[in-house]
Formats: structure tokens, C-alpha cells, sequence
């Protein structure tokens, strides 16, 4: 994976995240979108409620000897973990559907003139 390809996929889903109403609204409004980081969470931050993504994994489609071109991939496939931390279970678990529902829905956009052709919910755990 280059840097810059996981750079861009993390882009894609602050902006994402960013600009979603339900987020927005679980988050306390556009002004919170700084509790929108990726990982690590800032040891700073004092914020009861925060989104915290993390790229696992970009790996390109379709190309030979990827070791030897410099050319981008046509298709990329991303593996990421996103993370809600919440002190009140409540609202963890309304701000997380917030976040499934706005990452699902953003198929086919254009985000950070990035092309998004789609995003699925693979698995989802709850730990406190």
C-alpha cells in the first residue's frame, strides 16, 4: 500500500462523516467535527464521544507485477476499522448507526476527488 492511497481513503471518510446530517447530529452539530479523527485519538482531546478510522489495508485490483509499475490501480479494495468511543452507551450506539448508515449510503460520489464506487458493512462489535 502507498501512502498516499491510504491518506486519500482516510480523506474519503472524514469527508464523508463530515457531512452527513446524522452525524453532525449525534456529534452535537457541524462545529464537532474535529471529534472526527483518525487513529490514534489525540492524547489532547478531552471530547466524551469521538469517531476514530484507521486504514487496514489498501489493496489494488487488476494490476501485474505490482511491484514493478508506476501506475495507480484501476480499482482499489480497502479494509478500515472504524471506532466510536462514548461514554454514554446510548448515545455509542445511536452515533455508530449514524456512521454505518452515512458510509453505506455514500456509493457511486466523489469525495476529496476521490471516486467511492461503494462501501459495505463486513462485521460490527461492541466492547465497554
Amino acid at each position: 500500500m502507498s501512502a498516499t492511497e491510504g491518506f486519500k481513503i482516510g480523506k474519503i471518510i472524514f469527508d464523508i462523516l463530515k457531512n452527513n446530517a446524522g452525524v453532525q447530529s449525534k456529534l452535537g452539530g457541524a462545529s464537532n467535527i474535529t471529534k472526527i479523527q483518525p487513529a490514534p485519538l489525540k492524547q489532547e482531546s478531552t471530547t466524551d464521544t469521538a469517531v476514530i478510522y484507521e486504514i487496514n489495508a489498501v489493496n489494488p485490483v487488476n494490476i501485474k507485477r505490482y511491484l514493478f509499475r508506476s501506475e495507480t490501480a484501476p480499482l482499489y479494495v480497502v479494509d478500515f476499522s472504524l471506532e466510536i468511543i462514548s461514554k454514554d452507551y446510548s448515545d455509542g450506539i445511536l452515533l455508530a448507526d449514524a456512521c454505518a448508515i452515512a458510509l453505506q449510503e455514500a456509493a457511486g460520489g466523489t469525495y476529496n476527488s476521490v471516486k467511492c464506487d461503494g462501501i459495505t458493512l463486513q462485521s460490527m462489535s461492541e466492547d465497554y
